[in-house]
């Protein structure tokens, strides 16, 4: 999986041109990268990623704004520091998530003294849990991304559970979708715009399983868009439950079509248009 990390890191290069993976970093599969628009007012400066007191790394932004930092973290919140001979400042309670690569437009900002980040974009491998394992990503101000580059992308069992909120969310490139079952719970949740794109079955649920994708609390224009190429939009089967709850447009379609239930699940698709 770290591989697919850092694979990922070099398609941003080829994407960029500017990135780098070097990093002070030689462990960890979290990588933190961004580039500052303004960062030649300040001179020379080092970026650090710190979990409290401790460091967990560091690297010389270039000439044209650059850092990458590669790091481990027990609690994946972390703060981002920059420090030059004219600048020093601190952004707070960045969430990071494992096998990620967190991709941020900064601009520096003095009197007052602020770390404005202008563009928040994570970049996150396939994710597979079961048994007590919980992920809960909330940042409004994140872009979500999750390509699957042909495998299955999100996966939760035995009463694991994925929760995401975010700006807005896209999972594409999948085998299969979303996938929860034997109890487990995938809940995801977005501002604005929600994709799932798959070869076989988009949304998948057996067992109890229990997924959910909706607006958040405050949306702005929330749609989303459910499609499956070869199999169903939603797939669920058992005890499962399915809740789509969209504040704007929403579609779901499969080429065999938008929705099959199977057994006592139950699908609820709001207001979305279903499609084959």
């Amino acid at each position: 999986m770290l591989k697919n990390v850092i694979i990922g890191c070099i398609m941003l290069i080829l994407s960029f041109g500017f990135f780098s993976c070097d990093s002070s970093g030689t462990s960890g599969n979290i990588i933190l990268e961004g580039v500052i628009s303004n960062s030649s007012q300040f001179g020379d400066m080092t970026a650090i990623v710190l979990q409290g007191n401790s460091r967990l790394g560091s690297v010389k932004v270039s000439s044209e704004g650059n850092f990458v930092i590669r790091f481990g973290s027990s609690t994946n919140l972390v703060t981002l520091r920059f420090e030059s001979a004219t600048f020093n400042a601190e952004r707070p309670n960045i969430q990071v998530i494992d096998q990620s690569v967190t991709n941020l437009d900064i601009t520096l900002q003095q009197n007052p003294t602020l770390i404005v980040i202008d563009r928040w974009q994570v970049f996150q491998n396939p994710i597979s849990l079961s048994g007590t394992q919980i992920i809960n990503y909330n940042e409004s101000q994140a872009e979500f991304n999750l390509n699957g580059d042909g495998g299955n992308c999100i996966f939760a069992g035995s009463n694991s559970v994925i929760n995401y909120t975010a700006m807005s969310i896209s999972i594409t490139n999948c085998r299969e979708g979303v996938r929860a079952q034997s109890s487990a719970s995938i809940v995801l949740n977005a501002d604005q715009g929600i994709q799932i794109s798959s070869n076989r079955d988009a949304i998948v649920t057996t067992d109890d399983g229990f997924v959910e994708v909706g607006q958040t609390a405050n949306p702005t224009n929330n749609t989303i868009v459910i499609q499956s190429f070869n199999q169903f939009g939603i797939n669920a089967a058992g005890n499962s439950i399915v809740d789509i709850n969209p504040q704007n447009a929403c579609s779901i379609s499969g080429n065999r079509g938008a929705v099959n239930v199977n057994g006592s699940a139950v699908v609820n698709t709001s207001s979305c248009t279903l499609s084959n």
